[in-house]
Formats: structure tokens, C-alpha cells, sequence
């Protein structure tokens, strides 16, 4: 997995790269759950680069999404390919996670 983190104003921007399945999903975890614990408690993945996603990469998500809520914190998810998106809606994941086109729309959930 490669990550590439970028902090816009107070939301915590990290695109991420490779496969999201059974090797790569705790890293996933274990990145944001090291961005958590230093305080980024809002954060946007941008998942453009991202080609799979497996049940142990929802799982992940799932895990980041309530770490992250239990903190206080937002999750947002941006840029996901045609396949990633049809896997989130098959799933149903689109219901419980918030999914955006663009990292403009992704960081404007966190503006009051």
C-alpha cells in the first residue's frame, strides 16, 4: 500500500494506493488509526488509486469509520473507481459511509 498524506486546514487528506484486500487492509487500519491517535480525527480517503477492494478491505473501512466516529471525528471516502463504487453500493457500504466524486465535495462535509 502506498499513502500520501496532506493536511488541508484541519481535515487530514490521505490518498492511498494498491489493494485494498486481505494484506492490505491492515495497513490501511493501522495508518488512520496512526493518524487518529495524533489527533487527526477528521480525514478524507481518496481511494483513486486504490484498483481492488475486498470484504477484508470494507471490514477496514468499516473499523476506520468507527474508530474514528468513536473519537469524535468525520470519515469521508473520494474518488472511487467505477469498481470500488459498485462494491461499496453492492454492499451496501454507500448507506453507512459517506462517499464523494471529488476531494472538493469530500472536504466540504467537514465546513459547518
Amino acid at each position: 500500500m502506498k499513502f500520501t498524506n496532506t493536511k488541508q486546514s484541519d481535515v487530514m487528506l490521505v490518498a492511498i494506493g494498491g489493494r485494498l484486500d486481505g494484506s492490505g487492509a491492515p495497513e490501511v487500519e493501522a495508518h488512520c488509526r496512526g493518524l487518529l491517535e495524533r489527533g487527526d480525527v477528521r480525514q478524507v480517503l481518496d481511494l483513486a488509486e486504490v484498483e481492488y477492494i475486498s470484504s477484508a478491505g470494507l471490514r477496514s473501512l468499516l473499523v476506520v469509520a468507527k474508530q474514528i466516529k468513536s473519537a469524535g471525528g468525520v470519515l469521508a471516502l473520494c474518488c472511487l473507481s467505477p469498481m470500488v463504487r459498485e462494491v461499496m453500493s453492492i454492499s451496501g457500504f454507500d448507506k453507512i459511509l459517506t462517499l464523494t466524486s471529488d476531494r472538493e465535495t469530500a472536504l466540504a462535509q467537514f465546513t459547518p
